[in-house]
């Protein structure tokens, strides 16, 4: 019985996994998008701002996707909750850290920049609402709240 539990957890694990490249797939797009409208509007330093800014806001989101998915919240809860934590700080720190490399490197233009990091979080908040494809995200949260 034990063996079957954690055969399903594995599962829901990878379940969620799929989910978070997914998500982050669809942010890529519509990174992608954002930063050719950039583009259009401001030429060639408003595309490649906006582009970082949207990578910025992906990596950031997919690094803490996978590191909380890493571990089984049923099993040790309060361990969960302190990994979910450590997880948003260092989440805060990549994200401060790359903002100050394409400011540094890139020369970024920060509107443009904003936008696209930005755009990220409306798919996550789309996803959350819809589940868009297959992410797997508004599932997950209506089976852990039942």
């Amino acid at each position: 019985m034990e063996s079957l539990l954690k055969m399903r957890n594995a599962q829901a694990f990878k379940r969620l996994r799929i989910g978070a490249y997914r998500l982050a797939g669809w942010q890529l797009v519509v990174t992608c998008l954002a930063a050719t409208a950039a583009g259009l509007v401001g030429g060639r330093s408003w595309l490649i701002s906006a582009f970082a800014g949207g990578c910025i806001g992906v990596v950031a989101g997919l690094y803490q996707a996978l590191r909380m998915f890493r571990m089984d919240a049923s099993q040790q809860p309060e361990r969960y909750v302190s990994a979910v934590y450590v997880s948003e700080a260092i989440k805060v720190m990549l994200t401060v850290a790359l903002f100050i490399a394409a400011i540094k490197i890139l020369r970024i233009e920060i509107v443009p920049t904003m936008v696209g990091y930005t755009a990220t979080f409306f798919v996550y908040w789309i996803s959350l609402r819809t589940g868009i494809s297959g992410t797997g995200i508004s599932d997950s949260l209506k089976h852990t709240s039942n």
